[in-house]
């Protein structure tokens, strides 16, 4: 009995040590497959909102609800990939860097971001110089229903329902507290500023190595060492300097390279050791990624995704000052201008009585053209098909021309039709879902227009999810249906 008890329990260790070795392995594959909750979402953002408010006047509810909804609390392959948070597309104006996804229609273009800062500050600047926004300034900043049917109204989502969304989370997180707060002030902190969990400084100006190493009990070496910094290269004012190893893993999942990027610069942006930076992206030491290349800083490339690299390495001397979008903190509040925005200088548009529908003509075009809403266009010609216009059919442009109680044949040339904003005045929309984008399970209400497709589009999941949580045999769904989009 001894002799088997001396051969077994060596036998018995090796399995346990394996099965929890297993067992290790599946917790943290969980924990790594875990999405971002739109609660952990705001805290992460918030102050960045707040001073987005006061630079540009969008209220800082607005913000976070849309980002929230759009990038689906940051797990969006767009916010992943090109640190879109809102869903803006290229437009003819843009000259930035795109990602392609598919939406409205397949491979749209989006706007790519450096960072999540210039994803909000951008949303900001979008919403004031477009004119379809303009009235939006003029409510005030604590009118978040205001601005949430304004937005839906100009046509920032086809959905129908997107403001009576947007106040659904608003009023359920509590957003508009937000919209009250001051420009958030620094906190003096023993530890200091802190990326990627590691403490650092921002160099000020005559400050070197040995002065922050002595400064900080340390040696000169471990500044140089921690910073990849050369023997006879000196720092210079405004660099980021760590006083601790940075780590084997970035602060982001993912970086896309800009013009002024280079692989140090990288490196003490997201706190990951530069040479690890290299080994995750199979890229050899010393060359420098193409601009608009992908980089990975939490897991390793795989092998036949190769890096395209530059011929020549960047003039460190160009580096553009790296803003940590992860923590909002004095330096940006420092380098933005708060200038009262007040109201928005409108362009004057010449708007006649009427339109006649010429070649090419569409309710869009018609609409950005005299800076009147697709909405008020269909609301002042109830009889109006914009999907079977007529070369020569006149439309009304003004309010003033229309007697709803009274049409003459000259106003309604067409049988009324049934459009989608009709249909939703006769539905109770006070009895709309209340439980979109939350933290547990989350539910939509299929309205006129909506499709299976278009629905896992906008939650991210597939068809077989949601036939799956639904019990749907097949793809046919009913307009008042509530399906669950998250379990």
């Amino acid at each position: 009995m001894n002799v088997h008890n001396l051969n077994l329990n060596p036998i018995i260790s090796l399995e346990m040590r394996s099965s929890l070795t297993i067992l290790l392995c599946f917790v943290i594959l969980i924990l790594q497959a875990q999405k971002q909750t739109p609660t952990q979402y705001i805290e992460r953002y918030k102050e960045l909102a707040v001073i987005e408010m006061h630079r540009s006047g969008v209220p800082a509810s607005i913000t976070l609800s849309q980002g929230v909804l759009e990038s689906s609390s940051g797990n969006s392959r767009l916010a992943k990939y090109a640190n879109n948070h809102f869903g803006i597309k290229c437009k003819g104006s843009w000259t930035g860097k795109t990602i392609y996804a598919n939406d409205d229609a397949p491979d749209e273009c989006f706007r790519a971001y450096p960072s999540v800062l210039e994803s909000y500050k951008d949303h900001s600047d979008f919403l004031r110089k477009n004119w379809r926004y303009h009235e939006l300034f003029e409510l005030k900043i604590t009118d978040y229903k205001g601005w949430c049917h304004g937005l839906r109204k100009a046509g920032y989502a086809t959905n129908p329902q997107y403001g009576k969304i947007l106040i659904n989370l608003i009023e359920r997180y509590e957003l508009n507290q937000y919209d009250t707060q001051k420009l958030p002030q620094k906190e003096a902190s023993k530890e200091g500023e802190k990326i990627n969990g590691i403490p650092v400084k921002i160099a000020s100006k005559d400050e070197t190595v040995r002065t922050i190493a002595e400064e900080n009990y340390l040696k000169d070496k471990h500044i140089r060492k921690w910073n990849d910094l050369p023997k006879d290269e000196e720092i210079k004012p405004g660099e980021i300097i760590y006083l601790k190893p940075k780590r084997r893993r970035g602060a982001e999942e993912k970086h896309i390279v800009t013009s002024t990027d280079n692989m140090r610069g990288i490196s003490q942006a997201y706190g990951i050791k530069l040479k690890h930076l290299y080994k995750k992206n199979r890229m050899e030491t010393g060359t420098e990624p193409k601009e608009g290349e992908v980089l990975y800083m939490q897991k390793k490339r795989a092998t036949d995704d190769p890096v395209k690299t530059q011929i020549q390495k960047p003039n460190w001397e160009e580096e553009k000052k790296f803003i940590n979008p992860s923590a909002v903190n004095q330096s940006i509040i420092d380098s933005t201008k708060f200038n009262n925005p007040g109201a928005i200088n409108k362009v004057s548009i010449d708007v006649p009585d009427f339109h006649v529908i010429s070649k090419g003509d569409n309710i869009y075009r018609i609409a950005e053209k005299y800076h009147v809403f697709e909405e008020d266009i269909l609301k002042w010609n109830p009889g109006l098909n914009p999907n079977a216009m007529q070369i020569g059919q006149k439309i009304i442009l003004k309010e003033e021309l229309v007697d709803l109680n009274n049409l003459g044949e000259e106003k309604v040339k067409n049988q009324p039709i049934e459009n989608s904003a009709r249909d939703l005045k006769k539905m109770d929309t006070e009895e709309m879902q209340k439980d979109i984008a939350v933290d547990g399970t989350m539910t939509h209400l299929v309205v006129k227009g909506d499709t299976l497709y278009n629905i896992c589009k906008r939650y991210d999941v597939t068809v077989d999810q949601l036939k799956e949580w639904n019990n749907l045999e097949n793809i046919t769904i009913q307009i008042g249906q509530k399906l669950i989009v998250s379990p």
